[in-house]
């Protein structure tokens, strides 16, 4: 690709890890004239920079452009648009989402399997703990750890809407200071062990505290957490937290494939289910 102000962009939105979408024209048919392109780089908050030479095309490729970053799962394609004179032109729409964080608080025991299992999905991993004997390299690897109390959360911890929250600190206390701060982000996810009245209990102390706890705040907190799969030991409770992350992400119910017509194809699971 020959480089422009919209490559530049689309280089620094992937080395900054955020989302973007760079059109590029490919093909145009001689006999109906060349465009002027030099490519458009679309963000996520829909500001954009280049050209592609036509302002009807850009128009059309920006509202592509914005559906694919709405989505879960966008994916990158060739499309055929026609500009005002009927000419048909070639453009490809490469998508870049990183890859979501998964931001465990609590470094106990049980958090290993967890980290262990989302980290060898693909998933970048990151540990909060406040205790540096706990959250250590050697008790999580392939992870990035974070000595943090509740005070630095503010300062060290980053929590974006790509991040996906797991609060297990066993530690009441830590636990609500972990899910208020976890609250007023824009995390999609929000999982909190423990039963659902330990859950409300939590809920009550930050409502005690004076901060407000919205319906849009509950409507991403998950407690109980993960699927429900019988686990009874770490390792299968881990299972079934990563596999919950993984449908949320992924736009899926959660469910059995059995007798499904299609394998992984989230239009028939979800017709399916409701």
């Amino acid at each position: 690709m020959k480089k422009s102000a919209a490559f530049d962009a689309w280089l620094a939105a992937v080395e900054m890890e955020k989302s973007g979408v760079i059109a590029t024209l490919l093909q145009t048919n001689p006999t109906q004239g060349k465009l002027n392109s030099e490519g458009l780089f679309i963000s996520k908050d829909h500001s954009f920079v280049g050209s592609l030479g036509d302002a009807y095309l850009e128009e059309q490729v920006i509202q592509l452009a914005k559906q694919k970053l709405a989505e879960k799962n966008p994916s990158s394609e060739t499309r055929i648009f026609q500009l005002l004179n009927k000419q048909e032109v070639a453009i490809f729409i490469d998508v870049f989402v990183p890859q979501p964080n998964i931001l465990i608080f609590g470094a106990g025991h049980d958090a290993i399997p967890v980290a262990n299992f989302i980290a060898a999905s693909g998933f970048r991993t990151t540990i909060v703990d406040q205790r540096p004997l706990y959250n250590t390299e050697e008790r999580f690897p392939n992870t990035e750890r974070i000595i943090a109390r509740a005070a630095d959360f503010k300062e060290k911890v980053i929590i974006g809407d790509n991040t996906y929250v797991i609060v297990m600190n066993h530690h009441l206390e830590r636990d609500q200071e972990a899910l208020t701060f976890a609250l007023n982000t824009k995390a999609p996810y929000i999982g909190v062990l423990g039963p659902r009245s330990r859950r409300d209990r939590i809920i009550n102390k930050i409502k005690a505290s004076g901060a407000a706890v919205t319906e849009s705040q509950m409507s991403r907190l998950y407690n109980p957490i993960g699927l429900d799969i019988g686990a009874r030991t770490p390792e299968e409770i881990a299972i079934s937290i990563a596999a919950e992350i993984i449908a949320i992400k992924n736009g899926y119910p959660g469910g059995f494939l059995k007798d499904s017509e299609f394998i992984h194809h989230a239009s028939t699971v979800r017709g399916e289910n409701g």
